[in-house]
């Protein structure tokens, strides 16, 4: 009958729409596996490249430290041979001195001299230097007040040391700085003078910031006191050329301390140019 084919024919359309609905429940729970299973896989390869990375920066780091260790370790032998090289120099030429007499005016400028230059003015520039054995614990305020203090002490026996020099001559009707090494020795007894009232105010740079910037106080004290030692280090290395030396020890004795003496130079003023290097870049432009 009639009724009995339509309800067939609805059952079968039924039927036909349960299937679509089954199959597009199907492809939908497949999509969203692949989702969930394309998301885990981009969360596993990111968790990958960070783990990666991890790795990469913290060999990195250890690579640094390493680097930062043999750099500490170089430092530090470096800073040893440096005084090694300052103690050598100043005690064989207070032997020398010894020799030839304190009782010598002359004797007296070498050794004051030496004093002032070669050892205080010397320890005064490298108790800055990080490699610096005896003033790696001291804090930075400390370093500036025994700064000072050495290099006050280091002027007073150059000046003395100058001093009785001139007196000597005066009193021997000697010419007055009639040889390379006078002469340099009075350049550098100039640019001390100009060291000596430049560190005041590199000293008092906070307090005189109103009449001119700490950073050109400083920089100005850092190259004339640059100047002042490589001029003075000059001037004792002609100075073993004088009779004092040639007369008392050998040739190879007289190499030693001119070689020994370029060294300390050289080795002393690493951290200057470090710091003269970071102040030129702090100026304004």
């Amino acid at each position: 009958s009639i009724p009995s084919q339509l309800r067939l024919r609805c059952s079968r359309s039924v039927r036909v729409e349960n299937q679509f609905v089954y199959f597009a429940a199907l492809l939908s729970g497949c999509n969203t596996k692949c989702n969930r299973e394309s998301v885990n896989g981009k969360m596993a390869t990111e968790n990958g490249l960070d783990m990666k990375n991890c790795v990469k920066e913290s060999f990195e780091k250890t690579k640094e430290l390493g680097k930062n260790e043999w750099l500490l370790m170089l430092e530090g032998i470096f800073n040893t041979i440096n005084h090694v090289m300052i103690g050598v120099v100043c005690i064989y030429t207070s032997w020398l001195c010894w020799i030839n007499g304190f009782s010598k005016l002359y004797t007296w400028h070498v050794f004051l001299c030496l004093l002032g230059y070669h050892l205080l003015m010397t320890e005064g520039i490298v108790l800055f230097y990080s490699g610096n054995g005896w003033s790696q614990k001291l804090t930075h305020s400390h370093k500036r007040t025994v700064h000072w203090v050495i290099e006050v002490v280091a002027c007073f026996c150059v000046v003395l040391g100058i001093a009785l020099e001139i007196y000597y001559r005066e009193t021997s009707n000697k010419r007055h700085f009639s040889s390379a090494h006078s002469i340099v020795g009075l350049c550098s007894l100039i640019f001390l003078c100009l060291t000596f009232i430049n560190g005041l105010m590199s000293l008092y740079a906070v307090e005189l910031r109103r009449r001119i910037k700490p950073v050109y106080s400083k920089l100005s004290h850092y190259l004339s006191g640059t100047v002042c030692y490589v001029l003075g280090m000059v001037a004792i290395i002609l100075a073993y050329r004088k009779k004092i030396y040639y007369q008392n020890t050998i040739q190879e004795g007289i190499d030693m301390m001119f070689a020994f003496t370029i060294l300390v130079t050289v080795l002393s003023l690493i951290g200057v140019v470090r710091t003269v290097y970071n102040q030129l870049r702090m100026l304004p432009k």
